[in-house]
Protein backbone atom coordinates (compact mmCIF):
# COMPACT_ATOMS: atom_id res chain seq x y z
CA UNK A 1 0.00 0.00 0.00
CA UNK A 2 1.43 3.31 -0.86
CA UNK A 3 1.37 6.12 2.16
CA UNK A 4 -0.95 8.65 3.15
CA UNK A 5 -1.53 10.95 0.01
CA UNK A 6 -0.96 14.67 0.46
CA UNK A 7 -3.14 17.85 -0.76
CA UNK A 8 -2.40 21.47 -0.85
CA UNK A 9 -5.24 21.72 2.15
CA UNK A 10 -3.72 19.34 4.20
CA UNK A 11 -1.97 21.60 6.32
CA UNK A 12 -5.09 23.52 6.75
CA UNK A 13 -7.74 20.86 7.45
CA UNK A 14 -7.40 16.82 8.69
CA UNK A 15 -7.92 14.50 6.04
CA UNK A 16 -11.64 13.72 4.97
CA UNK A 17 -12.45 10.07 5.28
CA UNK A 18 -14.63 9.87 2.63
CA UNK A 19 -11.43 11.06 0.57
CA UNK A 20 -9.44 8.90 1.78
CA UNK A 21 -11.50 6.22 1.86
CA UNK A 22 -12.03 6.58 -2.29
CA UNK A 23 -7.83 6.57 -2.06
CA UNK A 24 -7.81 3.44 -0.42
CA UNK A 25 -10.29 1.47 -2.91
CA UNK A 26 -7.70 3.24 -5.77
CA UNK A 27 -4.56 1.68 -3.92
CA UNK A 28 -6.04 -1.49 -3.17
CA UNK A 29 -7.87 -2.35 -6.30
CA UNK A 30 -4.29 -2.25 -8.21
CA UNK A 31 -3.13 -4.96 -5.07
CA UNK A 32 -2.01 -7.98 -6.45
CA UNK A 33 -2.56 -9.89 -3.37
CA UNK A 34 -5.83 -9.18 -3.53
CA UNK A 35 -5.64 -10.60 -7.06
CA UNK A 36 -4.41 -13.53 -6.19
CA UNK A 37 -6.75 -14.36 -3.33
CA UNK A 38 -9.90 -13.65 -5.55
CA UNK A 39 -8.54 -15.35 -8.14
CA UNK A 40 -7.78 -18.53 -5.94
CA UNK A 41 -11.45 -18.62 -4.14
CA UNK A 42 -13.18 -17.98 -7.50
CA UNK A 43 -11.00 -21.30 -8.40
CA UNK A 44 -12.20 -22.98 -5.52
CA UNK A 45 -15.87 -21.86 -5.63
CA UNK A 46 -16.35 -23.04 -9.47
CA UNK A 47 -14.71 -27.02 -7.81
CA UNK A 48 -16.70 -26.64 -5.61
CA UNK A 49 -19.76 -25.74 -6.82
CA UNK A 50 -19.50 -28.60 -9.65
CA UNK A 51 -19.04 -31.26 -7.06
CA UNK A 52 -21.99 -31.07 -5.15
CA UNK A 53 -23.74 -30.37 -8.84
CA UNK A 54 -22.35 -33.69 -9.85
CA UNK A 55 -23.40 -35.29 -6.63
CA UNK A 56 -26.77 -34.06 -6.93
CA UNK A 57 -27.40 -34.84 -10.67
CA UNK A 58 -26.05 -38.37 -9.64
CA UNK A 59 -28.64 -39.08 -6.86
CA UNK A 60 -31.60 -37.05 -8.72
CA UNK A 61 -30.76 -39.57 -11.98
CA UNK A 62 -30.61 -43.11 -9.52
CA UNK A 63 -33.89 -41.65 -7.73
CA UNK A 64 -35.46 -41.39 -11.88
CA UNK A 65 -34.12 -45.12 -11.98
CA UNK A 66 -35.54 -46.23 -9.40
CA UNK A 67 -39.19 -44.68 -10.46
CA UNK A 68 -38.37 -46.58 -14.14
CA UNK A 69 -37.98 -49.94 -12.44
CA UNK A 70 -40.65 -49.67 -9.73
CA UNK A 71 -42.86 -48.76 -13.00
CA UNK A 72 -41.65 -51.70 -14.78
CA UNK A 73 -41.90 -54.09 -11.97
CA UNK A 74 -45.27 -52.72 -11.48
CA UNK A 75 -46.33 -53.73 -15.22
CA UNK A 76 -44.85 -57.45 -14.69
CA UNK A 77 -47.05 -57.75 -11.32
CA UNK A 78 -50.11 -57.02 -13.49
CA UNK A 79 -48.71 -59.24 -16.24
CA UNK A 80 -48.47 -62.31 -14.09
CA UNK A 81 -51.90 -61.56 -12.56
CA UNK A 82 -53.47 -61.88 -15.87
CA UNK A 83 -52.10 -65.06 -16.43
CA UNK A 84 -52.21 -66.71 -12.71
CA UNK A 85 -56.33 -65.77 -13.43
CA UNK A 86 -56.34 -68.91 -15.91
CA UNK A 87 -57.47 -72.26 -15.37
CA UNK A 88 -55.15 -74.54 -14.08
CA UNK A 89 -54.88 -77.70 -12.20
CA UNK A 90 -52.34 -76.34 -9.44
CA UNK A 91 -51.77 -73.51 -8.06
CA UNK A 92 -48.02 -71.59 -7.19
CA UNK A 93 -47.40 -70.64 -3.79
CA UNK A 94 -48.75 -67.92 -2.07
CA UNK A 95 -45.53 -66.12 -2.08
CA UNK A 96 -44.90 -66.41 -5.35
CA UNK A 97 -48.54 -65.12 -6.19
CA UNK A 98 -49.16 -61.57 -6.93
CA UNK A 99 -53.09 -62.07 -6.50
CA UNK A 100 -53.17 -63.48 -3.10
CA UNK A 101 -52.95 -60.02 -0.79
CA UNK A 102 -50.89 -61.24 1.78
CA UNK A 103 -48.12 -62.79 -0.22
CA UNK A 104 -48.38 -59.18 -2.49
CA UNK A 105 -47.95 -57.37 0.69
CA UNK A 106 -44.34 -59.17 2.06
CA UNK A 107 -42.96 -60.00 -1.50
CA UNK A 108 -44.42 -57.86 -4.59
CA UNK A 109 -45.20 -54.59 -2.43
CA UNK A 110 -42.53 -52.41 -4.01
CA UNK A 111 -42.58 -48.94 -3.09
CA UNK A 112 -39.93 -45.95 -1.89
CA UNK A 113 -40.16 -42.84 -1.09
CA UNK A 114 -37.87 -40.32 -2.71
CA UNK A 115 -36.49 -36.49 -2.14
CA UNK A 116 -35.52 -34.84 -4.92
CA UNK A 117 -32.77 -31.98 -4.45
CA UNK A 118 -34.02 -28.54 -4.75
CA UNK A 119 -33.19 -25.83 -7.24
CA UNK A 120 -30.44 -24.17 -5.10
CA UNK A 121 -28.90 -27.65 -4.13
CA UNK A 122 -24.99 -26.95 -5.17
CA UNK A 123 -24.75 -24.13 -2.38
CA UNK A 124 -23.97 -27.01 -0.45
CA UNK A 125 -23.79 -30.25 -0.02
CA UNK A 126 -24.91 -30.63 3.46
CA UNK A 127 -25.57 -33.74 4.85
CA UNK A 128 -26.43 -35.00 1.62
CA UNK A 129 -23.52 -37.20 0.99
CA UNK A 130 -24.42 -39.07 4.34
CA UNK A 131 -28.16 -39.62 4.39
CA UNK A 132 -30.15 -41.18 1.76
CA UNK A 133 -32.22 -39.52 -1.04
CA UNK A 134 -34.94 -42.35 -1.28
CA UNK A 135 -35.99 -44.83 1.15
CA UNK A 136 -37.80 -47.90 0.25
CA UNK A 137 -41.17 -48.57 2.33
CA UNK A 138 -41.95 -51.91 3.63
CA UNK A 139 -44.89 -53.11 5.88
CA UNK A 140 -42.97 -54.61 8.20
CA UNK A 141 -39.61 -51.90 8.94
CA UNK A 142 -40.01 -51.12 12.62
CA UNK A 143 -40.65 -47.17 12.76
CA UNK A 144 -40.53 -47.02 8.81
CA UNK A 145 -36.92 -46.37 7.87
CA UNK A 146 -35.46 -49.12 5.72
CA UNK A 147 -31.51 -48.91 6.02
CA UNK A 148 -29.89 -47.67 2.82
CA UNK A 149 -26.45 -47.50 2.43
CA UNK A 150 -24.05 -46.08 -0.39
CA UNK A 151 -21.12 -48.01 -0.71
CA UNK A 152 -18.24 -45.18 -0.57
CA UNK A 153 -15.02 -44.87 1.08
CA UNK A 154 -15.77 -43.85 5.16
CA UNK A 155 -12.49 -41.98 5.19
CA UNK A 156 -13.84 -40.09 2.33
CA UNK A 157 -17.11 -39.42 3.71
CA UNK A 158 -15.61 -38.48 7.24
CA UNK A 159 -13.63 -35.53 5.36
CA UNK A 160 -16.39 -34.13 3.92
CA UNK A 161 -16.64 -33.17 0.24
CA UNK A 162 -15.17 -30.26 -0.91
CA UNK A 163 -18.40 -27.96 -2.16
CA UNK A 164 -19.21 -24.27 -2.62
CA UNK A 165 -20.37 -24.35 1.53
CA UNK A 166 -17.37 -25.02 2.26
CA UNK A 167 -15.41 -22.40 0.31
CA UNK A 168 -17.58 -20.16 1.89
CA UNK A 169 -17.43 -21.13 5.21
CA UNK A 170 -13.79 -22.29 5.57
CA UNK A 171 -11.83 -20.77 3.08
CA UNK A 172 -13.32 -17.12 2.58
CA UNK A 173 -12.60 -16.18 6.54
CA UNK A 174 -8.75 -16.81 5.75
CA UNK A 175 -8.60 -14.59 2.24
CA UNK A 176 -9.88 -12.03 4.81
CA UNK A 177 -7.36 -12.46 7.49
CA UNK A 178 -4.85 -12.20 4.80
CA UNK A 179 -5.74 -9.12 3.90
CA UNK A 180 -6.61 -7.49 6.95
CA UNK A 181 -3.41 -8.86 8.38
CA UNK A 182 -0.84 -7.87 5.86
CA UNK A 183 -3.01 -5.12 4.47
CA UNK A 184 -3.84 -3.25 7.38
CA UNK A 185 -0.39 -3.98 9.13
CA UNK A 186 2.04 -2.53 6.20
CA UNK A 187 3.10 0.63 7.20
CA UNK A 188 3.24 -0.45 10.51
CA UNK A 189 6.28 -3.21 9.60
CA UNK A 190 8.04 -0.79 7.29
CA UNK A 191 8.31 1.73 10.09
CA UNK A 192 5.72 4.57 8.64
CA UNK A 193 3.45 5.14 11.03
CA UNK A 194 5.20 8.07 12.43
CA UNK A 195 5.01 9.85 8.72
CA UNK A 196 1.25 9.12 8.77
CA UNK A 197 0.65 10.21 12.60
CA UNK A 198 2.28 13.20 12.02
CA UNK A 199 -0.41 14.32 9.00
CA UNK A 200 -3.78 15.86 9.91
CA UNK A 201 -5.06 12.43 10.30
CA UNK A 202 -6.55 10.41 12.86
CA UNK A 203 -5.92 7.17 13.46
CA UNK A 204 -9.69 6.29 13.19
CA UNK A 205 -10.03 7.72 9.85
CA UNK A 206 -6.95 6.30 8.69
CA UNK A 207 -7.24 2.60 9.60
CA UNK A 208 -11.10 2.57 9.30
CA UNK A 209 -10.42 3.36 6.36
CA UNK A 210 -8.30 0.85 5.18
CA UNK A 211 -10.19 -1.82 7.22
CA UNK A 212 -14.01 -0.22 5.12
CA UNK A 213 -12.17 -0.85 2.00
CA UNK A 214 -11.14 -4.18 2.10
CA UNK A 215 -14.71 -5.19 3.10
CA UNK A 216 -16.08 -2.93 -0.06
CA UNK A 217 -13.58 -4.75 -2.16
CA UNK A 218 -14.04 -8.49 -0.80
CA UNK A 219 -17.62 -8.12 0.01
CA UNK A 220 -18.86 -7.48 -3.77
CA UNK A 221 -16.33 -9.72 -5.15
CA UNK A 222 -17.65 -12.83 -3.30
CA UNK A 223 -21.08 -12.86 -4.34
CA UNK A 224 -20.49 -11.95 -7.96
CA UNK A 225 -17.88 -15.20 -7.64
CA UNK A 226 -20.48 -17.17 -6.04
CA UNK A 227 -23.33 -16.14 -8.67
CA UNK A 228 -20.75 -16.97 -11.27
CA UNK A 229 -20.46 -20.25 -9.31
CA UNK A 230 -24.15 -21.55 -9.19
CA UNK A 231 -24.83 -20.75 -12.68
CA UNK A 232 -21.87 -22.71 -13.73
CA UNK A 233 -23.23 -25.64 -12.02
CA UNK A 234 -26.81 -25.19 -13.95
CA UNK A 235 -28.51 -22.95 -11.24
CA UNK A 236 -31.25 -21.35 -12.76
CA UNK A 237 -31.75 -18.00 -10.39
CA UNK A 238 -35.50 -17.41 -10.96
CA UNK A 239 -35.99 -20.87 -9.71
CA UNK A 240 -34.96 -20.12 -6.11
CA UNK A 241 -34.33 -16.15 -6.17
CA UNK A 242 -35.73 -15.97 -2.83
CA UNK A 243 -33.06 -18.46 -1.50
CA UNK A 244 -30.54 -16.12 -3.75
CA UNK A 245 -31.25 -13.09 -1.43
CA UNK A 246 -30.96 -14.62 1.55
CA UNK A 247 -27.47 -16.41 0.92
CA UNK A 248 -26.67 -12.99 -0.22
CA UNK A 249 -28.03 -11.03 2.88
CA UNK A 250 -25.82 -13.83 5.06
CA UNK A 251 -22.68 -13.39 2.90
CA UNK A 252 -22.53 -10.06 3.04
CA UNK A 253 -23.21 -10.36 7.07
CA UNK A 254 -20.31 -13.17 7.24
CA UNK A 255 -17.32 -11.38 5.34
CA UNK A 256 -18.57 -7.82 7.81
CA UNK A 257 -18.11 -10.19 10.83
CA UNK A 258 -14.66 -11.25 9.71
CA UNK A 259 -13.24 -7.69 8.10
CA UNK A 260 -15.09 -6.23 11.46
CA UNK A 261 -12.69 -9.12 13.88
CA UNK A 262 -9.96 -8.44 11.84
CA UNK A 263 -10.28 -4.44 12.19
CA UNK A 264 -10.40 -5.29 16.18
CA UNK A 265 -6.95 -7.12 15.99
CA UNK A 266 -5.47 -4.20 13.93
CA UNK A 267 -6.97 -1.74 16.50
CA UNK A 268 -4.37 -3.35 18.99
CA UNK A 269 -1.20 -2.45 16.02
CA UNK A 270 0.47 -5.89 15.94
CA UNK A 271 3.10 -6.29 13.27
CA UNK A 272 1.55 -9.04 10.40
CA UNK A 273 2.76 -11.83 11.90
CA UNK A 274 1.10 -11.04 15.08
CA UNK A 275 -2.24 -10.42 13.46
CA UNK A 276 -2.87 -13.28 11.30
CA UNK A 277 -1.34 -15.16 13.85
CA UNK A 278 -4.16 -14.26 16.23
CA UNK A 279 -6.67 -14.00 13.45
CA UNK A 280 -5.62 -17.30 12.68
CA UNK A 281 -6.33 -18.84 16.42
CA UNK A 282 -9.66 -17.16 16.73
CA UNK A 283 -10.36 -19.15 13.32
CA UNK A 284 -9.22 -22.42 14.98
CA UNK A 285 -11.41 -21.57 17.71
CA UNK A 286 -14.81 -20.76 16.17
CA UNK A 287 -14.28 -23.62 13.24
CA UNK A 288 -12.91 -26.07 15.10
CA UNK A 289 -12.94 -25.78 19.13
CA UNK A 290 -16.77 -24.23 19.67
CA UNK A 291 -18.21 -27.34 17.01
CA UNK A 292 -16.33 -30.02 18.99
CA UNK A 293 -16.88 -28.53 22.47
CA UNK A 294 -20.53 -28.38 21.25
CA UNK A 295 -20.31 -32.08 20.45
CA UNK A 296 -19.10 -33.21 23.37
CA UNK A 297 -21.59 -31.50 25.49
CA UNK A 298 -24.04 -32.62 23.91
CA UNK A 299 -23.24 -36.24 24.31
CA UNK A 300 -22.57 -35.89 27.75
CA UNK A 301 -26.06 -34.88 27.79
CA UNK A 302 -28.01 -36.40 25.86
CA UNK A 303 -26.71 -39.93 25.11
CA UNK A 304 -28.01 -42.27 22.56
CA UNK A 305 -28.23 -45.62 22.78
CA UNK A 306 -25.76 -46.99 20.22
CA UNK A 307 -26.46 -48.49 16.77
CA UNK A 308 -25.18 -52.11 18.11
CA UNK A 309 -27.30 -52.04 21.06
CA UNK A 310 -30.42 -51.04 19.26
CA UNK A 311 -29.89 -54.10 16.58
CA UNK A 312 -29.12 -56.31 19.64
CA UNK A 313 -32.71 -55.21 21.25
CA UNK A 314 -34.48 -55.95 17.79
CA UNK A 315 -33.08 -58.93 17.56
CA UNK A 316 -34.17 -60.15 21.05
CA UNK A 317 -37.30 -58.76 20.97
CA UNK A 318 -37.90 -60.50 17.73
CA UNK A 319 -37.06 -64.05 19.03
CA UNK A 320 -39.34 -63.29 21.92
CA UNK A 321 -41.88 -62.46 19.78
CA UNK A 322 -41.43 -65.43 17.25
CA UNK A 323 -41.59 -68.04 20.21
CA UNK A 324 -45.08 -66.31 21.37
CA UNK A 325 -46.12 -65.35 17.93
CA UNK A 326 -49.23 -67.74 17.91
CA UNK A 327 -51.10 -66.37 21.14
CA UNK A 328 -50.01 -62.79 19.99
CA UNK A 329 -51.97 -63.30 17.24
CA UNK A 330 -55.25 -65.17 18.63
CA UNK A 331 -55.23 -62.46 21.40
CA UNK A 332 -54.96 -59.62 18.50
CA UNK A 333 -57.96 -61.29 16.51
CA UNK A 334 -60.12 -61.82 19.71
CA UNK A 335 -59.83 -57.97 20.71
CA UNK A 336 -60.29 -57.45 16.90
CA UNK A 337 -63.57 -59.75 17.48
CA UNK A 338 -62.71 -62.03 15.22
CA UNK A 339 -62.75 -65.54 17.60
CA UNK A 340 -63.30 -67.75 15.08
CA UNK A 341 -59.93 -66.52 13.10
CA UNK A 342 -58.08 -66.76 16.66
CA UNK A 343 -58.38 -70.69 16.18
CA UNK A 344 -56.78 -70.64 12.95
CA UNK A 345 -53.67 -68.14 14.24
CA UNK A 346 -51.34 -71.43 14.01
CA UNK A 347 -51.83 -72.34 10.60
CA UNK A 348 -51.62 -68.66 9.18
CA UNK A 349 -48.71 -68.07 6.57
CA UNK A 350 -45.73 -66.19 7.44
CA UNK A 351 -47.00 -62.71 5.65
CA UNK A 352 -50.25 -62.84 7.15
CA UNK A 353 -48.69 -63.42 10.60
CA UNK A 354 -47.04 -60.13 10.10
CA UNK A 355 -49.62 -57.79 9.81
CA UNK A 356 -50.14 -58.93 13.49
CA UNK A 357 -46.24 -58.95 14.44
CA UNK A 358 -44.61 -56.27 12.91
CA UNK A 359 -46.82 -53.59 15.17
CA UNK A 360 -45.77 -55.86 18.34
CA UNK A 361 -42.43 -55.60 17.20
CA UNK A 362 -42.68 -52.05 17.33
CA UNK A 363 -44.33 -51.58 20.74
CA UNK A 364 -41.66 -53.36 22.44
CA UNK A 365 -38.96 -51.42 20.81
CA UNK A 366 -40.99 -47.84 21.55
CA UNK A 367 -38.92 -46.85 24.84
CA UNK A 368 -35.63 -47.42 22.91
CA UNK A 369 -37.03 -45.54 19.60
CA UNK A 370 -38.08 -42.59 22.15
CA UNK A 371 -34.54 -42.34 24.00
CA UNK A 372 -32.87 -42.59 20.26
CA UNK A 373 -35.57 -39.44 19.21
CA UNK A 374 -34.77 -37.45 22.63
CA UNK A 375 -31.14 -37.73 21.97
CA UNK A 376 -31.55 -36.18 18.80
CA UNK A 377 -33.55 -33.46 19.52
CA UNK A 378 -31.58 -32.66 22.43
CA UNK A 379 -28.32 -32.25 20.06
CA UNK A 380 -29.67 -30.92 17.26
CA UNK A 381 -31.27 -27.74 19.67
CA UNK A 382 -27.17 -28.01 20.97
CA UNK A 383 -25.84 -27.59 17.32
CA UNK A 384 -28.27 -24.89 17.03
CA UNK A 385 -26.64 -23.10 19.85
CA UNK A 386 -23.05 -23.76 18.49
CA UNK A 387 -23.87 -22.28 15.25
CA UNK A 388 -24.55 -18.81 16.76
CA UNK A 389 -21.00 -18.94 19.05
CA UNK A 390 -19.55 -20.31 16.46
CA UNK A 391 -20.48 -17.84 12.68
CA UNK A 392 -18.57 -20.72 10.94
CA UNK A 393 -20.83 -23.48 12.00
CA UNK A 394 -23.72 -21.50 11.80
CA UNK A 395 -23.14 -20.45 7.80
CA UNK A 396 -22.51 -23.89 6.87
CA UNK A 397 -26.04 -24.94 8.23
CA UNK A 398 -27.36 -21.99 6.93
CA UNK A 399 -25.92 -22.54 3.99
CA UNK A 400 -27.64 -26.03 3.75
CA UNK A 401 -30.98 -25.10 4.74
CA UNK A 402 -31.22 -22.82 1.79
CA UNK A 403 -29.92 -25.66 -0.47
CA UNK A 404 -32.40 -28.11 1.34
CA UNK A 405 -29.67 -30.34 2.22
CA UNK A 406 -29.75 -30.24 5.76
CA UNK A 407 -30.71 -32.82 8.50
CA UNK A 408 -33.35 -31.05 9.15
CA UNK A 409 -35.09 -31.35 6.32
CA UNK A 410 -33.97 -35.27 6.15
CA UNK A 411 -36.20 -35.54 9.60
CA UNK A 412 -38.92 -34.20 7.95
CA UNK A 413 -38.62 -36.42 5.19
CA UNK A 414 -38.54 -39.55 7.35
CA UNK A 415 -41.38 -38.59 9.60
CA UNK A 416 -43.20 -38.29 6.17
CA UNK A 417 -42.18 -41.79 5.25
CA UNK A 418 -43.47 -43.15 8.63
CA UNK A 419 -46.89 -41.46 7.54
CA UNK A 420 -46.81 -42.99 4.39
CA UNK A 421 -45.75 -46.55 6.17
CA UNK A 422 -48.80 -46.33 8.33
CA UNK A 423 -51.30 -45.52 5.21
CA UNK A 424 -49.79 -48.26 3.67
CA UNK A 425 -50.56 -50.32 6.77
CA UNK A 426 -54.11 -49.15 7.26
CA UNK A 427 -54.80 -50.02 3.88
CA UNK A 428 -53.38 -53.39 3.67
CA UNK A 429 -53.87 -55.25 7.02
CA UNK A 430 -57.19 -54.91 7.32
CA UNK A 431 -57.75 -56.21 3.89
CA UNK A 432 -55.21 -59.21 4.84
CA UNK A 433 -56.73 -60.04 8.45
CA UNK A 434 -60.45 -60.53 6.45
CA UNK A 435 -59.17 -63.08 4.28
CA UNK A 436 -58.59 -65.04 7.13
CA UNK A 437 -61.23 -68.02 6.83
CA UNK A 438 -61.92 -66.64 3.50
CA UNK A 439 -62.64 -68.49 0.51
CA UNK A 440 -60.13 -68.93 -2.68
CA UNK A 441 -60.98 -68.71 -6.53
CA UNK A 442 -60.75 -72.43 -7.48
CA UNK A 443 -59.17 -73.99 -10.41
CA UNK A 444 -56.74 -71.69 -11.43
CA UNK A 445 -52.79 -70.62 -10.30
CA UNK A 446 -53.25 -68.09 -8.00
CA UNK A 447 -55.81 -67.03 -5.52
CA UNK A 448 -57.22 -63.86 -6.80
CA UNK A 449 -58.41 -62.27 -4.03
CA UNK A 450 -56.73 -59.16 -4.96
CA UNK A 451 -56.49 -56.64 -8.10
CA UNK A 452 -56.41 -53.42 -6.16
CA UNK A 453 -53.00 -52.32 -8.13
CA UNK A 454 -54.64 -48.82 -8.68
CA UNK A 455 -55.44 -48.13 -5.33
CA UNK A 456 -52.35 -48.55 -3.41
CA UNK A 457 -51.83 -45.10 -1.78
CA UNK A 458 -48.70 -43.39 -3.64
CA UNK A 459 -45.91 -41.46 -1.96
CA UNK A 460 -46.53 -37.76 -1.90
CA UNK A 461 -43.55 -35.73 -0.21
CA UNK A 462 -43.93 -32.57 1.15
CA UNK A 463 -41.53 -29.44 1.10
CA UNK A 464 -41.24 -26.14 2.84
CA UNK A 465 -41.52 -22.96 -0.06
CA UNK A 466 -38.83 -20.82 -1.04
CA UNK A 467 -40.20 -18.21 1.07
CA UNK A 468 -39.92 -20.29 4.21
CA UNK A 469 -36.59 -21.39 3.89
CA UNK A 470 -35.01 -17.90 3.42
CA UNK A 471 -36.75 -17.00 5.99
CA UNK A 472 -35.05 -19.73 8.04
CA UNK A 473 -31.64 -17.42 7.29
CA UNK A 474 -32.43 -14.20 8.48
CA UNK A 475 -32.22 -14.87 12.30
CA UNK A 476 -28.79 -15.81 11.59
CA UNK A 477 -27.99 -13.40 9.50
CA UNK A 478 -28.79 -10.72 11.71
CA UNK A 479 -26.97 -12.39 14.38
CA UNK A 480 -23.94 -11.80 12.22
CA UNK A 481 -24.61 -8.45 11.59
CA UNK A 482 -24.77 -7.08 15.12
CA UNK A 483 -21.35 -9.36 15.94
CA UNK A 484 -20.12 -7.15 13.02
CA UNK A 485 -21.52 -4.02 14.95
CA UNK A 486 -19.78 -5.32 18.00
CA UNK A 487 -16.57 -5.63 16.51
CA UNK A 488 -16.86 -2.18 14.73
CA UNK A 489 -17.26 -0.23 18.10
CA UNK A 490 -14.53 -1.96 19.82
CA UNK A 491 -12.17 -0.99 16.81
CA UNK A 492 -13.19 2.15 16.88
CA UNK A 493 -12.80 2.79 20.73
CA UNK A 494 -10.00 1.08 20.88
CA UNK A 495 -8.35 3.15 17.68
CA UNK A 496 -8.98 6.67 20.20
CA UNK A 497 -4.64 7.30 19.62
CA UNK A 498 -2.06 6.03 17.72
CA UNK A 499 -0.04 3.97 19.36
CA UNK A 500 2.59 5.46 22.03
CA UNK A 501 5.86 3.52 20.71
CA UNK A 502 5.69 3.91 16.68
Amino acid sequence: MSALPTTAASDAAPVNFAHLLRWELRQLGRSRLLRTLLALLGAAMLWGAHNGAALHHAQDAAIERSRASDAAWAAQIRERARRYAEPAAERVPYWQDPTDIAGFSRYFLRVHADKPHLPLSPLAVGASDLLPSRLPVKLETPFGIEPAYDFENPRGLALGRFDLGFVLAQLLPIAAILLVGLLATFERDHGMLRLIAAQRVSARVWLGARIAAIYLWLAPAVLALTAAALAAAGVEAGAAWRELAAAAVLLLAYVAFWVALGGVVAAAWPNAAGAIATLAALWALLAVGVPMLGSAAAERAWPAPSAVAYVDAQRRHNDAIAAQRDRIVAAQLCRNGRVDAAERAAGLDYATRLSFLAPELERRLAPLQRQRERARDGRERVSVVAGYLSPTLGLQEALARLAGTDAQRHRAFEAQVRVYQQRLRDWFYPRIQRRIGAASADGTYGRLNFAEYDDIPAWHGGERSGAQRAAMAWPFALWLWALSGIGIALAWRRLRDWPTEL
